[in-house]
């Protein structure tokens, strides 16, 4: 067999209307059709029998016109797309197949789109190429018809990945896709991330081993082997699980595992969307205010106390009730000024020099009646209500019977660092005051500025009633390493 040319049916249309005027003049022995079960050669005799059979074996559709523009013949395939009998079309206009404008031929032989009716009332696009042509000397018209509904879907389908693929790549969560058996079919980058490589192909488990955060999530992970664990992501919904991913890379950082369903246009299950979100920063954050209002809970715990013994021993020992206002009104001043220097430095602390001009401000630090000296001290937080209350007894007496009750009386306050720079030495020095008498009873005021410097603050107080005047002389630890194991809540306490 000498064959001069072999065809596809599914070439461009000027081919096939090459090849069909190439039969018609005989210049063909033999084409290859496309048929149900394959390729077929149909060899050609110059009879009009195996150009029918070639066309019936189209993959496209096919018909012709006579000159008024009706069908005359139509293939198998054009039936099938129609879904209309050769009886039923035979003799239709041609502008009668078609849901909307009625293709024409063009002048650049290109084929143009157009919606073919079918018997069902559905339009079903297509691809119509048409060429006019003498057919045994007669004018007719050569009409194809492609199916276009596969190639749309295919580019619906290709913009859709196109369009989760891109929202994938900007999702700031691990995002993957999985099949129903398990299987990651899609990862966002963030999930090729945290699974070091990228986990299509493989089962959820497999790329993101989970450990659970809580005891009660441990238990309900454990109920579930691997291979329901990933049908279960696949087919349920969940939210709201907080889990571990079972890698040292990922120590010590917790997520947000949830999922839900995702269906087809048939609201069939074809598998499920999983996200994994980071919540470290959360949990850090939900822990740190647990600690905070843990922490609040007993600063404000031994406000109360502090006040209530403050308010009881005051009491005890004032000879009246204006007396009693007088002194306990003072003394829980002391204890706020020294919540207000915490609350500015956020609990950080204080310079040692700040707070001595902070809670002395009062009794005039700055006209020259009280001097200070001493290096820079930076003081923890938990220093700086001790010794608010402790100056504040100090600067008191030193205004009611001391130093600053005359017009020339002066305080002179120094400091040193001692012990390997790990404890303070805090010296009072009144001169000028009236004489000293010695009494042979202690005062609260006395009594709470030698517990709170021995129980709050781990020093020592050695109060000396000079008659020229009182020196005072404090140590106490500056670091919380040499403060007391079980300290109280607060050296202030009823006797």
């Amino acid at each position: 067999m000498a064959a001069k040319d072999v065809m596809q049916a599914a070439r461009p249309r000027n081919e096939a209307e090459e090849t069909v005027e190439a039969i018609h003049r005989g210049n063909v022995d033999a084409v290859v059709v496309q048929g149900p079960s394959g390729p077929q050669i149909i060899m050609l005799q110059g009879a009009d029998a195996p150009y029918h059979v070639l066309v019936e074996r189209m993959s496209d559709g096919a018909l012709t016109l006579d000159a008024d523009g009706s069908i005359v013949y139509v293939n198998s395939r054009l039936c099938a797309l129609t879904g209309l009998s050769a009886q039923q079309l035979v003799g239709r206009s041609f502008a009668s197949l078609f849901a909307g404008p009625v293709p024409q031929q063009r002048g650049d032989d290109a084929a143009s789109d157009a919606q073919l009716r079918r018997s069902d009332g559905d339009g079903l696009p297509v691809s119509v190429w048409m060429r006019q042509m003498a057919m045994g000397g007669v004018a007719a018209t050569l009409v194809t018809l492609t199916d276009m509904s596969i190639q749309r879907r295919a580019e619906e389908v290709a913009t859709a990945e196109r369009f989760a693929r891109s929202i994938l790549e900007q999702a700031t969560d691990a995002v993957v896709v999985l099949a129903l058996d398990g299987r990651i079919t899609h990862a966002s980058w963030v999930a090729e991330q945290l699974a070091e490589r990228s986990p299509v192909g493989q089962l959820f488990s497999e790329a993101f081993p989970l450990d659970a955060q809580s005891a009660s999530q441990q238990g309900t992970l454990t109920r579930f082997s691997r291979e329901s664990l990933d049908r279960a992501l696949a087919t349920k919904p969940f939210h709201g699980v907080e889990v571990a991913l079972r890698n040292e890379r990922m120590s010590g950082r917790s997520f947000l595992l949830s999922g839900g369903p995702l269906v087809n246009d048939a609201k069939d299950t074809v598998g499920s969307i999983i996200t994994l979100t980071d919540i470290t920063e959360r949990k850090r954050a939900e822990e740190q205010q647990t600690m905070l209002v843990a922490e609040l809970n007993h600063r404000v715990k031994n406000i109360l106390a502090i006040v209530q013994s403050v308010a009881g021993q005051t009491l005890r020992t004032s000879p009246s009730l204006p007396a009693f206002n007088k002194a306990f009104s003072g003394r829980i001043q002391a204890v706020s000024i020294a919540h207000d220097i915490l609350t500015q430095t956020r609990w950080i602390g204080i310079g040692f020099n700040e707070l001595l001009t902070t809670v002395l401000a009062p009794y005039g630090i700055g006209e020259g009646r009280i001097a200070i000296e001493g290096p820079p001290v930076l003081l923890e937080a938990r220093l700086v209500l001790p010794l608010s209350m402790v100056l504040h007894e100090l600067a008191t007496n030193a205004s009611k019977y001391g130093a600053l009750s005359a017009p020339l009386g002066q305080v002179t306050i120094s400091w040193r660092r001692c012990d390997d720079r790990n404890r303070l030495e805090l010296v009072w020095i009144e001169r000028g005051g009236p004489r000293v008498e010695r009494s042979g009873s202690r005062g609260f005021g006395t009594t709470l500025i030698d517990r709170v410097v021995r129980f709050d603050l781990d020093g020592e107080a050695a109060l000396d009633f000079e008659p020229e005047g009182i020196h005072c002389r404090l140590t106490f630890a500056l670091t919380a390493e040499t403060s007391p194991e079980h300290p109280p809540a607060s050296a202030v306490q009823p006797d």
